[in-house]
């Protein structure tokens, strides 16, 4: 559908050279809203801007009437802005005029060979509880979001997950390359939090054989492994300022270049990046660059926390409670009701990483079918007057204090341990201590940092 008639006549011409197409031309986009209403069509071609009907109600209609036809939208006014557009209205991908005809098939023909029914068969339902991939939820919130993710998921773009710890970015990340025409290819996950700087270049490039000291053969870096595939960048926000402007050129040139090194490398991938900060104020404060920014935003998908989903905490609870039960073979168990309320009470500060490990505890520590509430190491919420770890208030109050003390830098600190992966140096700058006062509490209360 294209408003210009030398351009749906110069795509006449090419696709009729590709065997197995049947075609249907229309420079009236009136006509085409009938048609879509009357006839199904394995694949849509629309152009963007035309009158009086816009190529996104073209877009709305093919999916009003077949929600699994893929749409290619076609402009040339492209931009940024106009292709995020179509990709948010569920475009699968957007093609910039002039483009070659080569390009023209690639994108056909991975919209063809794409089965929505296929990349969705490890979706189960059971009662009003959903279960996609590993995604546990019941909320709206979660639903909308993976209607998102469907829609964005066939599209060759970056794409920026933001949340906070635990929410499950890497999970959608998975999903959305499950989802993908790169599903096939690797799915590289890299934390840009964990890799030492003076290693990251090399890793993520890799490097000739006597590139540095040590490096005595040829390595291949990450990027090249991922080659075709999805390139899963977490904590993005830690990212170096020097390993920013090479990611740039890398995103922008599409080419690498190894450590010592001369050569350059095309690289064909997807970057999905993921972080827990903040990245538009660090842009203004100058320690995350605008232009990078704008690379990996090109899609923004955002995570709420557990706390703002609460009808998704018993479905995951009671979800991580049955797999320990598969997997360690017993007797299945459930929550009592106590309990339950207990778990919809807290407020998950380490969302859903803190309840898999919570649910675990529990698991171990019960001693019947049934979780009772006392077996729920939950930290005490702000609002809450009494504690869980015993009733201290028929203790002498100095004992009392001690033990609510003891029982407060215990839990503190395991949750800013969870949040940090057990990082010590990143636990200690998100509770204002140094590093030796972290290790005289772990060795105070026998915490192992690796448990």
């Amino acid at each position: 559908v294209d408003d210009e008639i030398e351009m749906t006549n110069g795509l006449k011409k090419i696709l009729s050279k590709k065997e197995g197409l049947g075609l249907t031309v229309l420079n009236d986009s009136r006509q085409a809203l009938d048609l879509l209403k009357h006839q199904r069509f394995d694949l849509v071609l629309s152009d963007l801007k035309m009158t009086p009907v816009s190529g996104i109600e073209v877009l709305k209609a093919a999916h009003r009437a077949h929600p699994d036809t893929p749409v290619i939208m076609l402009s040339g006014y492209g931009s940024i802005e106009t292709s995020v557009d179509a990709m948010r209205e569920g475009a699968f991908d957007f093609l910039e005029k002039p483009f070659t005809a080569q390009k023209l098939f690639e994108v056909i023909d991975r919209a063809l060979n794409l089965s929505y029914d296929r990349a969705l068969t490890d979706t189960e339902q059971s009662g009003s509880e959903k279960k996609i991939t590993g995604i546990i939820y019941q909320s709206r919130e979660i639903g909308d979001l993976i209607a998102l993710v469907e829609r964005v998921a066939p599209a060759n773009m970056n794409i920026l997950i933001t949340g906070e710890s635990g929410t499950g970015k890497e999970l959608f990340a998975r999903l959305i390359h499950k989802l993908s025409a790169r599903s096939t290819h690797t799915f590289v996950p890299v934390n840009c939090g964990a890799l030492p700087e003076n290693l990251f270049e090399s890793e993520l490039f890799g490097h000739e054989q006597g590139a540095f000291t040590g490096a005595s053969k040829t390595k291949p870096g990450l990027l090249e492994f991922a080659n075709h595939g999805t390139f899963f960048l977490d904590e993005i926000g830690d990212l170096q300022m020097n390993m920013q402007i090479k990611l740039l050129r890398m995103l922008e040139e599409r080419t690498i270049r190894r450590v010592g090194g001369r050569r350059e490398i095309d690289i064909d991938v997807r970057v999905i990046a993921a972080t827990n900060k903040d990245l538009e104020k660090a842009v203004k404060e100058n320690t995350f660059r605008q232009d990078l920014f704008y690379r990996l935003n090109t899609i923004a998908i955002h995570i709420p926390p557990l706390r703002e989903r609460k009808e998704d905490i018993l479905p995951l609870a009671n979800y991580f409670l049955s797999h320990l039960a598969r997997q360690e073979g017993g007797e299945p168990r459930r929550f009592s009701p106590e309990a339950e309320e207990a778990l919809l009470e807290y407020e998950w500060p380490g969302n859903v990483r803190e309840m898999q490990n919570l649910v675990q505890r529990a698991f171990y520590m019960a001693t019947g079918q049934v979780i009772q509430k006392q077996s729920l190491p939950l930290p005490c919420n702000n609002n809450e007057a009494d504690f869980r770890c015993g009733d201290v208030m028929h203790l002498p109050y100095h004992q009392a204090k001690e033990a609510v003390l003891e029982q407060f830098e215990v839990a503190y600190l395991k949750h800013h341990l969870g949040m940090t992966n057990n990082n010590i140096s990143k636990t200690a700058q998100r509770c204002g201590l140094d590093r030796r006062s972290i290790h005289r509490l772990l060795k105070k209360y026998r915490i192992d940092e690796k448990d």
